[in-house]
């Protein structure tokens, strides 16, 4: 089946709307349901979003360990399930947005909907850097195992882990300070060249914003469902029982 994808100023706001309201739903259920959606619609429109996913198996990690740790204690067992899950969503509804999309036309519609350049050169910039990070990780990695650590979960392990962790991210500061110097230098405007004009002609996508439209009034119908059962006093929910 092929879609037009929702390159366009309305389909961007009913993504970023239902980005919103995924992250405001907390009911498990509910959850679920926009999961299933996702992924049919995924399957049947983009299913390389599936091999996307799969090379970012390391988010599932993070995702498994994060609620590992709400296992100690009893309301953190309530919240893990639906935290999870939640998580699970967004981060799926992203790279079905990117893979679906793309993620040069993503930015140019920033800039049609007049949201700050600033924002938009940091997404750009913490996309393109995200490969160059990776493959410090690896070398820095590579070189504390040359030195004799050992991969596991041992205190002294994760104490280095996260030492170098944090070399890393301060390297990587001063490196983005250094493009913002090389780049001004050269004459840098503030905006990108490749972003500033789109000649093409592109038609308006009717079946993508009809999908957008009705997932964002599920999304929506569920987080104003939970807030007024949340809110509602318990009388009346029992007279509503009746």
């Amino acid at each position: 089946m092929s879609i037009t994808p929702p390159s366009t100023r309305p389909g961007t706001i009913l993504i970023m709307s239902v980005f919103i309201g995924l992250g405001l739903l907390d009911n498990l259920l509910n959850l679920f349901i926009c999961l299933v959606i996702i992924n049919l619609f995924a399957l049947l429109v983009v299913r390389s979003m599936f091999i996307t996913a799969w090379r970012c198996k390391g988010i599932l990690v993070f995702f498994v360990l994060t609620g590992a740790t709400l296992l100690w204690t009893k309301e953190g067992r309530s919240l893990a399930p639906a935290l999870i899950t939640k998580m699970l969503v967004m981060w799926l509804w992203s790279t079905f947005w990117i893979t679906w999309v793309g993620f040069e036309r993503i930015l140019l519609t920033f800039e049609k909907l007049k949201i700050p350049p600033v924002l938009v050169h940091i997404i750009a910039f913490t996309a393109r850097f995200l490969p160059i990070l990776s493959e410090r990780l690896k070398m820095m990695l590579a070189a504390q195992a040359s030195r004799g650590a050992k991969k596991g979960v041992h205190p002294l392990h994760l104490y280095n882990l996260a030492g170098g962790i944090g070399c890393l991210l301060v390297s990587s500061f001063e490196q983005a300070e250094n493009v913002e110097r090389a780049m001004q230098s050269r004459g840098f405007s503030g905006r990108y060249p490749l972003l500033v004009e789109d000649n093409d002609v592109v038609a308006v996508p009717y079946g993508s914003l009809t999908f957008l439209f009705l997932f964002t009034s599920i999304v929506w119908f569920g987080v104003i469902y939970n807030v007024l059962c949340n809110s509602c006093p318990p009388g009346i929910l029992s007279l509503s029982k009746w």
